[in-house]
């Protein structure tokens, strides 16, 4: 009967086995009689001490939080094999014995559950990370193209000397409706980049209990059962790729009264560029304008633009001032 108790509660509770439950079926009630007296406890219900049944007395003790007293508390469910063989109960130690190692069996079992229930939120953990970043980064370039939308247009604005009815030309409500359309993207990656960081918050809520809880089932496994941590495997390195950059005659023609030191500076970032890649710091690379180029920054006040070629390689087109770059732009547009 008590095995048929305690595996219905295991199996109703997903594993898990309280520890009144253990001290009402595996401990025999005069010995929690002693320990609640030896406690100074009351028995709830109106019972006296040396009539509380099993089942008022095992809430009582399980409740305990002092150390030494719940170290007497555990101290019942182990069984004193010597002293049983002395008294002549060997079958009953026996039987303890049996029962004790199906509840340790039940708690490797629910130990191996939640290890594998922290893997897979530190997986999702780590997928949520991820997301995230990718997600700023989307968010940034969206936030940039639409800041660049935004003064192209008040640029429009001033410069447009014609009168009232012609303000509302095609090309103004094109811009418009990207302006919009721009700041719709940037809203809804905000509300996707704040609904990420909430469910990565509560990933790392659930994995800090995970882990609590994991160690405390594997403080409560014997040494002698506990199983050896296997080291993580160390992450691939990823694969870097030197991209081969491709001078046009434009490039060596913008070259042309430029000084030495600043010819110096535009190859040495594109080489950066070339062997380092677009997170580089301090070379700002970014897309311009809605088309296929790009710049990066060579100084204070120069900018090599570029345009990236189908097999990983670049293409660069021209060195300039960057208070010249709108001009540099319509130019480069014109000739594509």
């Amino acid at each position: 009967m008590t095995l048929k108790k305690l595996s219905e509660q295991v199996l109703g509770e997903d594993g898990r086995l309280p520890l009144e439950l253990l001290l009402e079926h595996l401990v025999p009630v005069d010995e929690l009689r002693a320990l609640a007296r030896k406690f100074g406890l009351t028995p709830k219900g109106g019972f006296r001490l040396e009539k509380a049944p099993a089942r008022v007395l095992a809430p009582l003790l399980a409740e305990q939080r002092d150390h030494a007293k719940l170290r007497d508390v555990l101290t019942l469910l182990v069984p004193s094999r010597d002293g049983e063989v002395a008294a002549g109960g060997a079958p009953d130690a026996d039987r303890k014995l049996a029962e004790a190692a199906q509840l340790l069996k039940l708690r490797d079992a629910e130990l191996a559950r939640l290890r594998g229930e922290l893997e897979r939120a530190r997986e999702g953990t780590a997928r949520a990370r991820e997301r995230g970043g990718e997600l700023e980064h989307r968010l940034t370039a969206a936030t940039e193209e639409l800041l660049r939308q935004r003064r192209t247009y008040e640029e429009r604005l001033a410069q447009q000397a014609a009168p009232p009815a012609d303000r509302g030309s095609r090309d103004d409500r094109e811009l418009l409706r990207r302006l919009h359309e721009l700041e719709g993207e940037r809203t809804g990656f905000l509300e996707t980049d704040e609904a990420l960081r909430r469910q990565l918050a509560r990933d790392r809520s659930r994995l800090r209990e995970l882990e609590e809880e994991l160690a405390e089932l594997e403080a409560l496994v014997p040494k002698s059962r506990r199983r050896k941590k296997k080291p993580l495997p160390p992450l691939p390195e990823a694969e870097r790729r030197f991209l081969l950059p491709r001078f046009l005659p434009s490039f060596y023609k913008s070259l042309e009264g430029k000084e030495r030191r600043s010819v110096e500076r535009a190859v040495h970032a594109i080489l950066l560029f070339c062997t380092e890649g677009h997170a580089y710091p301090g070379l700002e690379v970014k897309q311009l304008g809605g088309q296929d180029t790009w710049s990066l920054r060579a100084s204070l006040g120069l900018r090599v633009y570029f345009r990236p070629l189908p097999d990983g390689d670049i293409e660069v087109l021209e060195l300039g001032d960057r208070e010249d770059q709108h001009t540099t732009l319509r130019r480069l547009k014109d000739r594509s």
